[in-house]
C-alpha cells in the first residue's frame, strides 16, 4: 500500500456560534503553513494556527498553471470542523489523473473558516507557492485514531512519539486537535515516519485537569506507525486514559494551569 504523507488529520464536532456583538468583536483566528510536501502525485500539508471561535474549519486548495498560463484546480479539500483553541493539522490533496512534474511550481491556497449562521465565513487566508519534489514522500505514514466513548470534558488530543524515560506526554508532536465535550474523536495524523512509536495524550481544560494517556489495543507495547498499513487504527477509549506518573515538563503547551 502507498506510505501516506506528513502530518495530520481531523475530528468532528458542530456547535452553533452565538455571542454579543461586543464578544465577537474581540474574537479572532489565524492559520499559517508549518509544512508542506509536494510530490509528484500528492501534496500534504501542516497547518498550525488558533481560533477562539467554536466551530471551524480550513478550506485548501492546490493550483498549477497550463500551457497557456491560466491557473487549474489540481485538488482542494476541506477540513473536518473542529473547536476552539490551538490546532495543528494536516490536508492530504492526492492528483493521481493529473501528475505533477519534478520541479514543477504550485500555489497553495489556505483559508481558515468559522460557522456564522448556516454558512462558513473567512477569517484568516494565505497563499504560497510549493515546489514539487518527491523525495519529501518516502518513509512517511499515518495513524487514524478512534474514541469508542465521548470526552467527558472539553480538551485538546495530542499524538506524540515518545522517547523519553519516563511516563508523561514528551517527544516530538505529530498533530494536535481541539475538542469539545460530549464529542466523539475520529483523527488522522499523516506524515509519522514509519515504524516509530506513538502515544495519543488527552488534555481537559475543566474538571480534572491531569492529561491521560489514552491506551490503544496495542498497549503496554504502545503503538508503531506501519509502512505496510498507510493507514494504522488506533482505538480508544477516554474512560481508559492513564495519567502520567511523573511531572510534566514545563513547557508542555496543552496543559491548563
Amino acid at each position: 500500500m502507498k506510505n501516506t504523507r506528513l502530518l495530520v488529520l481531523a475530528g468532528t464536532l458542530v456547535s452553533l456560534l452565538n455571542v454579543l456583538p461586543a464578544l465577537a468583536a474581540a474574537q479572532s483566528g489565524s492559520v499559517s503553513v508549518y509544512s508542506v510536501a509536494a510530490c509528484k502525485d500528492t501534496t500534504t500539508v501542516a497547518l498550525t494556527g488558533s481560533s477562539t471561535y467554536s466551530n471551524n474549519r480550513i478550506d485548501v486548495s492546490l493550483n498549477y498553471k497550463n500551457d497557456k498560463g491560466k491557473d487549474v484546480l489540481l485538488n482542494q479539500s476541506t477540513t473536518a470542523a473542529f473547536a476552539s483553541g490551538p490546532f495543528t493539522l494536516a490536508v492530504t490533496l492526492p492528483y493521481t489523473d493529473t501528475a505533477a512534474m519534478e520541479g514543477e511550481v504550485l500555489r497553495l491556497d489556505v483559508t481558515l473558516r468559522r460557522l456564522s449562521g448556516n454558512s462558513y465565513v473567512s477569517v484568516s487566508s494565505l497563499s504560497q507557492n510549493v515546489i514539487v519534489a518527491d523525495k519529501n514522500c518516502f518513509g512517511k505514514c499515518s495513524v487514524t485514531i478512534d474514541t469508542t466513548d465521548k470526552a467527558p470534558a472539553a480538551g485538546t488530543l495530542a499524538l506524540r512519539s515518545h522517547f523519553g524515560a519516563w511516563f508523561r506526554p514528551e517527544g516530538r508532536l505529530h498533530g494536535a486537535l481541539p475538542l469539545n465535550a460530549g464529542q466523539k474523536a475520529r483523527v488522522v495524523f499523516v506524515g509519522v515516519p514509519c515504524n516509530w512509536p506513538v502515544r495519543v495524550w488527552y488534555y481537559p481544560k475543566t474538571g480534572d485537569k491531569t492529561p491521560k494517556m489514552l491506551s490503544a489495543q496495542y498497549w503496554p507495547n504502545e503503538f508503531q506507525a506501519n509502512a505496510l498499513d498507510g493507514t494504522n487504527p488506533y482505538v480508544t477509549s477516554f474512560a481508559k486514559g492513564l495519567a502520567p506518573t511523573h511531572p510534566l515538563e514545563e513547557d508542555d503547551p496543552f496543559v491548563v494551569k
